[in-house]
């Protein structure tokens, strides 16, 4: 035992002896900076491209307008490369093995965003520093908001994806004074908060060659809106809203409710339709949203429901005296012989006849009730088919 508490206290001496201290790393910074120059880049052979190696880490989702196309995250570029003018051996200065250096003042790889969606500026600011260890190997956690341009994809809002993509260049220098490669293939989201409106499906990091030659960096997000806040506060009010448009036809025209029910429901579906206008952009390209499209076609079936619901009244409200155009008649009867067969039990098999109906017999209501009645079916399956074709467009 008391030879384990004077090893102990024998190494606390020691690491006394040899604490690296304020003066030893003032020390050190002094020695490294002076003579630098930040302007030239690393490398004692200038025929051999510099190596940084590359990772991104995502921390959040802040935005995605896609009115303006912007999109904005928070997240950290950590580069690494060797400066062999910041090496140093440890012992000079009683072990110490790294240290901190103001990222103005030492040179860095001079990365900017390519893609903004305002001011083209580099990465990181003076509050950084990087780290630096005694082989020159340094380590710069280069941490900021990212605000870029992307051009969102509305066709199937809201079941869209979209692809949106952060794009860098190593201004003043080609791939053979620098050579930045990733190490690894996509986003490291170990630190990532998840965002309450889209889902990262994917992600990629990359380079590929610009237009004009250059190597372009690219790191890449592949995102899945969440979709249940939409079908439940937006497609399923509005399938219901529309549905109910057909339904003005069971109304009794007695009621006098009906013009003011399909009116309602009209200006119901054009309130919708100007919510989501105003959360899409307006640009065309490269297509307008399906979801638009179902909305205009409901308003536009409901306009016609109305013009239906007030020739239906005036059929309806028609003079007993005034004759009936011997097409209503017709139709009226041919509805009648289908609501109204009659099943004839033979001795051997069974037949079915149908119990004529006289000419005389139809009157305006009669043409009225039949009329509302086929609109009423047209009204449903027009609804039935516009539902699974969306449906059917949004999964495809």
């Amino acid at each position: 035992m008391k030879i384990i508490l004077v090893l102990l206290e024998t190494q606390w001496i020691i690491r006394l002896m040899f604490a690296y201290t304020l003066t030893d790393e003032q020390n050190l910074h002094t020695s490294l900076l002076t003579g630098y120059n930040r302007d030239l880049r690393p490398g004692y052979d200038r025929n051999k491209p510099l190596g940084i190696n590359a990772s991104f880490y995502l921390f959040s989702i802040n935005d995605f307008d896609l009115n303006t196309g912007k999109f904005t995250i928070t997240g950290v570029f950590l580069l690494n490369w060797n400066d062999e003018r910041l090496s140093w051996n440890p012992a000079t200065y009683n072990q110490g093995n790294t240290t901190s250096i103001p990222q103005k003042k030492i040179w860095l790889p001079n990365f900017i965003n390519v893609n903004p969606f305002k001011d083209i500026k580099g990465l990181g600011s003076d509050l950084i520093t990087v780290d630096v260890d005694y082989s020159g190997l340094c380590s710069w956690y280069a941490v900021q908001a990212f605000e870029v341009i992307c051009d969102p994809d509305v066709t199937k809002y809201p079941f869209d994806t979209q692809y949106c993509a952060l794009k860098f260049f190593i201004w003043g220098y080609d791939k053979t004074a620098v050579n930045l490669y990733f190490e690894s293939s996509r986003v490291i989201l170990t630190l990532y908060s998840e965002n309450g409106i889209w889902e990262i499906t994917d992600s990629t990091t990359h380079k590929q060659l610009h237009f004009h030659g250059n190597e372009e960096f690219v790191v890449g997000f592949h995102l899945k809106r969440r979709t249940d806040y939409y079908i439940a506060s937006l497609i399923l009010p509005i399938s219901s809203i529309s549905l109910l448009l057909g339904f003005v036809f069971l109304l009794p025209a007695e009621s006098g409710e009906r013009v003011g029910f399909a009116t309602t429901i009209l200006l119901s579906t054009v309130v919708y339709l100007t919510i989501i206008q105003g959360k899409l952009p307006e640009a065309s390209e490269p297509n307008m949203s399906i979801l638009g499209y179902i909305l205009v076609s409901y308003v536009l079936s409901g306009t016609i429901l109305v013009v239906f619901v007030i020739i239906s009244l005036r059929i309806q409200n028609s003079p007993c005296d005034k004759p009936i155009p011997g097409i209503f008649v017709r139709f009226v009867v041919c509805c009648r012989r289908k609501r109204k067969m009659v099943d004839v039990k033979d001795i051997d098999s069974k037949s079915t006849i149908f119990k004529e109906d006289e000419d005389s017999q139809v009157t305006w209501k009669d043409v009225g009730t039949y009329f509302d009645l086929v609109c009423f079916f047209i009204s449903v399956i027009q609804f039935m088919v516009t539902v699974t074709v969306y449906f059917s467009l949004v999964c495809a």
